[in-house]
């Protein structure tokens, strides 16, 4: 049976209740109007009981601006305010989708139509039928035979379902791909998207009928005729941009796996409170009545002493015959699962693994995280179909000593472990005093090398390389987030199965390995790494939680300062947090532009690109952006990381994630340490708070422009490989040879573009973009560029070169091997194609930055180990890394740590590495 996958579009069903109710609003006894709340649950318990998806996910656009916004700073500028009953309803509306179980995804820089695009491209790859929820038009490009819109019924309405063939039929078109087209042409009101002017949807329709593509028809105006000749000729690039307006992204860095959307447990409580709080009796009574007071389990059993009937002992488990299991999720694998029965047997059974020199292993644990969690049963698998399952006491000497037995399995030199998460494998372990020191290997790592654009989680992989599709349980070789045991029998057989199927992985994936040409980039750097993270995430960062509360009273008093400044400057007061008031002040009350478009309904747009525009007519918008700016940093960091630190350790210990960028770099989350600001004063004062251990020194050692160095390496340019080895000033350099200047006559300005021009041309940069950047005329842009290309033309052959073999190839390698598969590299689609065609050049300069910074962690990490140093690596955060140094340890660490970084990769342009010491990140960087 096909697994259903329900993406909602969260604003457009919040928008669309909130005004179908808007004559006669629903109103609390306190005067709230409830109205979008209402509505919007309507809709989701018509979805869940109605539908009955497996999987579901919410989808919320995010507060700031996004990838659109920053290409055209008028897009969705005419929009009116959000009502402010819809803005009270959010967290309510968010609370609700928490307790039903269901996940509310929200991801900076992409609106909620880009997220579901890419969600249910994942989805359709995966084998599930996905349907967007949502009833804007513009979904329609996404439709797919597995990938449908979903409009929700309305005032007594039925629901309508919308694939291929009833898009095809109500635009007159052969593919809804063409959608975007017809939207290029006709532009959204809406979305503020210009479109063509003159050009309606039927003119539109018509000429995509006929031509197929926007690019075909520009490709063909000589066969238009008239004034329909002239808009389109006249418009051509405001039709391309349009088009990139409107496509809907299918490749938005979502890190999360299809799997984690499966439908979660109903928070009976939780929800009776929220709906008693909105006076939503019949919803009360209906939830109480289908669910009755069932309540999730505790979120954190390991919080609290075991009792009996929460966690099965290993004599509850032997006491079970495996025969009364269900096993029938075992149909189609003959197996011979067993469970261990005393001390005697396990003794042997570890003996066995041993002997069998390599063996499938899961650790089943209880808990929110890794360092939190604890380890409850493992499963070893020797041979396919064969696997013994132990559980393990809670606590007492049982334990003990049954730890000290599978000990001789995790730190015998003589056997492989293979599991799908050795990190965490690792920290369980640690926590229990046991030193992982047996050769490993990571079935999830040796997947992302053979396949990186696709998802790592263990059911997907067992279900692509062994088809086996019986896996629909949550992924027991993870630790289960909400604390729930398994039942007894349940639990041997699933963890057994784990077990088994991971080594079978193994013989899958291993010759892969091998005949991918990856295996140095697993051996040399992936699989070290694994032990490397682990041990920086054990280790953790120290944070000064005092010197965030400074700061957090610093700015607190600075807005009140800025507030004042900015009431001063205005000639009274308003609510700076009013995008309307805002407008209504600069361009009514101070008048900075007699030209400001406009809303129908007379709002000014006050987004911050479009403030920037005027950062240096009036000094109020100046003292505006700085109090944006000092909130975000208040509510993102400052108040937000002391509630990350472990109460245990007194420090945070960030999650470093291995196996989800495609191009090789380490991402992080809680907190994810690669967002941290630098670009500003006031953000950069956070890494104040990021301290040493008491009596230690902070050491930060930075590679200095690898990725400028790479593609100079890569490209051959001898200019700017020249250019590097003079030691000049490589965007002087680079300004110079491009302005005609002597080196020393480059003005700051000149060179402020020069390092645009550098950074940009490496990830794809367009006339267009560039002038938005530097905010300079189209021309000027083009010039700049053509001027870049001629001063360096190796780097334009580079780019030819990288496109064409990626075409030829449908990949491409970093310097190390790494992979980067772009199957849309000959999409028909312009914009599809486009993207893929700046991977195709950025990707082998960041997934090579990627692989050095990796391989200088390994080597470091090995050489303080056998030095027996007490420093230690603490954090990676982009082509930087961060270390808790022993004082006496400082000459022999920044000895190690240079020349590691700097002999990681040899090529004609060296590898520059600065460090700093001090007592913070701040001081240190």
């Amino acid at each position: 049976m096909d697994k259903k996958l329900f993406l909602l579009d969260a604003y457009a069903l919040i928008y669309r209740a909130y005004y179908a109710l808007i004559r006669a609003p629903r109103m609390t006894s306190r005067g709230f109007n409830t109205s979008a709340i209402f509505g919007f649950v309507n809709t989701l318990e018509e979805v869940l009981n109605k539908q009955q998806p497996s999987h579901i996910a919410v989808c919320f656009d995010p507060s700031g601006p996004t990838f659109r916004h920053e290409a055209y700073p008028e897009y969705k500028a005419q929009r009116d305010k959000q009502p402010e009953d819809i803005t009270l309803s959010i967290p309510y509306i968010k609370d609700i989708i928490k307790a039903y179980g269901i996940p509310a995804i929200e991801i900076p820089g992409y609106e909620a139509d880009d997220v579901i695009g890419t969600l249910s491209h994942i989805a359709e790859k995966e084998g599930y039928i996905t349907y967007m929820m949502t009833p804007d038009k513009d979904y329609g490009q996404l439709v797919t035979d597995r990938v449908l819109m979903f409009k929700p019924s309305l005032r007594g309405s039925e629901m309508e379902i919308r694939g291929p063939e009833e898009i095809c039929g109500r635009y007159g078109i052969k593919s809804p791909q063409q959608v975007v087209d017809i939207l290029a042409l006709e532009g959204d009101a809406v979305d503020n998207i210009p479109g063509c002017p003159g050009v309606g949807e039927k003119t539109a329709m018509k000429l995509i009928s006929e031509w197929g593509t926007v690019e075909n028809l520009l490709g063909n105006t000589d066969s238009l005729k008239g004034a329909l000749q002239r808009k389109i000729v006249d418009n051509a690039e405001q039709i391309r941009f349009s088009k990139f307006l409107a496509t809907i992204k299918t490749d938005v860095p979502v890190d999360i796996p299809i799997d984690n959307l499966r439908r979660g447990d109903i928070d009976v409580n939780t929800l009776t409170g929220i709906y008693t709080e909105l006076e939503f009796r019949t919803f009360i009574k209906r939830l109480h009545d289908r669910h009755g007071d069932n309540q999730p389990s505790d979120p954190t059993p390991e919080a609290k002493p075991a009792a009996a009937n929460e966690m099965p002992s290993l004599f509850d488990i032997i006491d079970e015959p495996v025969q009364q299991a269900d096993t029938s999720a075992m149909a189609d694998s003959e197996h011979d699962y067993i469970a261990n029965t005393d001390l005697a047997t396990l003794e042997a059974t570890i003996n066995e693994a041993v002997k069998a020199g390599r063996v499938g292993v899961t650790l089943y644990a209880i808990g929110s995280d890794d360092m939190t969690s604890r380890w409850m049963g493992t499963a070893i698998s020797t041979s396919e179909g064969k696997a013994v399952y132990i559980a393990m006491p809670p606590q007492g000497a049982a334990r003990d000593e049954m730890l000290k037995i599978l000990a001789k399995l995790f730190t015998s030199p003589f056997v492989t472990i293979v599991s799908h998460d050795v990190k965490r494998d690792y920290l369980l372990l640690k926590r229990e005093g046991i030193a992982f020191t047996a050769p490993y290997y990571d079935t999830s790592v040796a997947h992302y090398l053979i396949e990186p654009e696709m998802n790592h989680s263990f059911p997907r992989v067992v279900a692509a390389y062994l088809d086996y599709h019986t896996l629909d349980y949550d992924d027991t070789s993870r630790t289960r987030k909400k604390g729930e045991p398994l039942p007894a029998g349940e639990e041997m057989l699933r963890l057994c199965e784990v077990a088994d199927m991971t080594l079978r992985l193994y013989n899958k994936l291993n010759p892969l390995i091998e005949s991918n040409g990856v295996k140095n980039l697993m051996d040399d750097i992936e699989l070290p790494l694994i032990k490397v993270l682990a041990e920086m995430e054990w280790t953790g960062v120290r944070i000064d939680v005092e010197a965030l509360a400074e700061l957090s009273r610093k700015y607190t008093s600075q807005l009140r300062e800025m507030e004042q400044e900015a009431y001063r400057l205005a000639g009274g007061e308003f609510n700076i947090g009013s995008p309307m008031q805002v407008g209504e002040v600069l361009f009514e009350r101070l008048k900075i532009d007699a030209k400001a478009k406009r809303t129908k309904r007379g709002a000014y747009s006050t987004t911050e690109e479009v403030l920037e525009k005027y950062r240096n007519v009036h000094p109020i918008v100046d003292t505006i952006l700085e109090i944006r700016g000092i909130r975000k940093l208040l509510t993102t960091y400052i108040d937000a990381l002391p509630q990350l630190i472990n109460q245990s350790t007194g420090k945070i210990h960030t999650t470093y994630n291995q196996t989800v960028t495609a191009t090789g770099r380490i991402s992080s989350t809680n907190p994810n340490l690669q967002n941290i600001p630098i670009r500003t004063d006031d953000g950069r004062e956070i890494r104040r708070a990021f301290i040493a251990d008491r009596g230690d020194l902070f050491m930060s050692a930075d590679y200095s422009q690898i990725e400028l160095r790479l593609i100079a390496d890569i490209s051959g340019d001898n200019d700017m490989i020249e250019a590097f080895l003079s030691g000049a000033d490589i965007h002087q350099a680079t300004a110079a040879k491009i302005y005609k200047e002597r080196i020393e006559d480059v003005s700051d300005e000149q060179r402020r573009r020069a390092k645009t021009a550098n950074f940009g041309i490496i990830y794809g940069i367009s006339a267009f973009g560039l002038s938005e950047r530097l905010r300079i005329p189209r021309a000027e842009a083009k010039m700049l560029i053509d001027g870049y290309f001629a001063t360096y033309p190796h780097i334009k052959e580079y780019i030819a070169e990288a496109i064409e073999k990626a075409r030829s190839d449908g990949y491409v390698t970093t310097i190390m091997g790494r992979k980067r598969m772009l199957p849309e590299i000959n999409s028909r689609n312009a914009v599809v194609r486009g993207y893929a065609e700046r991977n195709a050049v950025n990707a082998p300069i960041q997934g090579s930055a990627a692989d050095i910074i990796k391989l200088a962690m390994v080597n470091i990490a090995r050489n303080f180990e056998q030095e027996g140093l007490k420093s230690r690596m603490i954090m990676q955060v982009h082509d930087e890394l961060i270390f808790n140094v022993v004082p006496e340890e400082l000459e022999r660490v920044q000895a190690i740590v240079t020349s590691d970084m700097m002999n990681a990769y040899h090529g004609r342009v060296p590898l520059i590495v600065s460090s700093g010491v001090g007592s913070n990140w701040l001081e240190a960087h």
